[in-house]
């Protein structure tokens, strides 16, 4: 993402999504591991159906408007994806701009087709997407995390209604960072001459159903 900052604005240009690359391990509603791919061209026609300007957000937070493709934003997919550039004159965007505190894009979208593949070698099941609406895009500071980069794990629902944003809250990144730790640290402070117990794993449940709430 480039950033140039103003005396009363900043420039942000960058992309929002490079198509047909995997995001991060991802889970559905089932508990089932994905991943998912937004396929070549699926941006453009987007755009080109879109009725309605696709608005800016600030961490996919509907009360922070920061722009539109009717007044600020650019969006174009290209060869490599969805690319977005927008000149931001809404201060606290700015400060985080100067206190190097933006991170990235996402996006949020209404799926509207897909189709799945089965990843033999690495076991997973792969979501195309192969046609949306897209409704938003986000600035994300460094309290999100875009899905769309790295490896780590996002759980959502693949209701076609619902809304899907593309960032994750970086508190559930760490309480099932703790989950996969469990089992190591169990066994390390285990005698090897016991059996092992079974591991709870109730609290750690109910801390990411809350924030999910949240």
């Amino acid at each position: 993402m480039k950033i140039t900052l103003r005396a009363d604005s900043v420039e942000i240009e960058g992309y929002v999504n490079a198509v047909g690359r995997d995001s991060r391990h991802m889970v559905d509603e089932f508990g089932a591991d994905f991943v998912e791919q937004i396929q070549p061209g699926a941006f453009a026609l987007a755009l080109s159906k879109k009725a309605d300007p696709v608005l800016m957000l600030h961490n996919h937070n509907n009360d922070r408007v920061i722009g539109s493709t009717d007044d600020n934003l650019e969006l174009e997919e290209d060869s490599i994806g969805l690319h977005a550039r927008a000149t931001v004159t809404d201060p606290e965007i700015i400060q985080l701009a100067r206190d190097g505190k933006l991170v990235g894009w996402s996006f949020g979208f209404h799926q509207l087709d897909s189709r799945t593949a089965y990843d033999y070698d690495a076991h997973i099941e792969r979501s195309i997407v192969t046609e949306l609406d897209l409704v938003e895009v986000s600035l994300i500071d460094d309290s999100m995390l875009p899905v769309y980069a790295g490896t780590s794990v996002h759980a959502r629902s693949k209701d076609k209604e619902k809304l899907v944003t593309r960032a994750m809250d970086r508190d559930v990144i760490r309480t099932l960072e703790e989950i996969e730790k469990a089992p190591e640290e169990q066994r390390a402070t285990e005698p090897e001459t016991e059996p092992a117990k079974p591991i709870d794993y109730s609290k750690y449940h109910d801390i990411i159903n809350r924030l999910r709430r949240n």
